[in-house]
């Protein structure tokens, strides 16, 4: 069993990633979030996010799958149809909601796709203090 981490695209608004990772009112029902080409070697667990240098909470992963084309289209909070949709053969993480947002400050740097994590041991290591950003 694992985590992973990826980092959530700075480009978004502040306002926006709020109402997507909100916990009190997720606005949908799974969530997908792509893992690119490779499957992961282990089990996951739970999903973590970084937003602009710092550690915002995670998701429980309900399952890792491929894309056959079966997934649902994407929709944005307005509930449109997303212009962005994943690429058939793409692996992902599906999410089950509310996003469990952490309390304290943990920060984490910004990088491209993601990494196995363990949440517990990194906020012991001092880096996790020191804003990135």
């Amino acid at each position: 069993m694992a985590d992973i981490i990826k980092t959530w695209p700075s480009c978004i608004s502040a306002k926006t990633t709020a109402r997507v990772f909100s916990p009190k009112h997720p606005p949908f029902t799974r969530y997908y979030f792509s893992l690119g080409r490779g499957k992961p070697k282990q089990r996951i667990d739970f999903l973590w996010f970084t937003y602009q240098g710092r550690i915002i909470g995670c998701f429980v992963v309900e399952d890792v799958v491929c894309n056959d084309g079966s997934i649902p289209p994407l929709h944005r909070l307005d509930g449109g149809e997303s212009g962005w949709q994943f690429r058939k053969d793409a692996w992902l993480a599906v999410c089950m909601p509310p996003c469990d947002r952490t309390k304290d400050r943990v920060f984490h740097e910004s990088f491209r796709g993601w990494r196995y994590f363990d949440f517990d041991a990194y906020v012991l290591l001092p880096e996790s203090r020191r804003r990135f950003i």
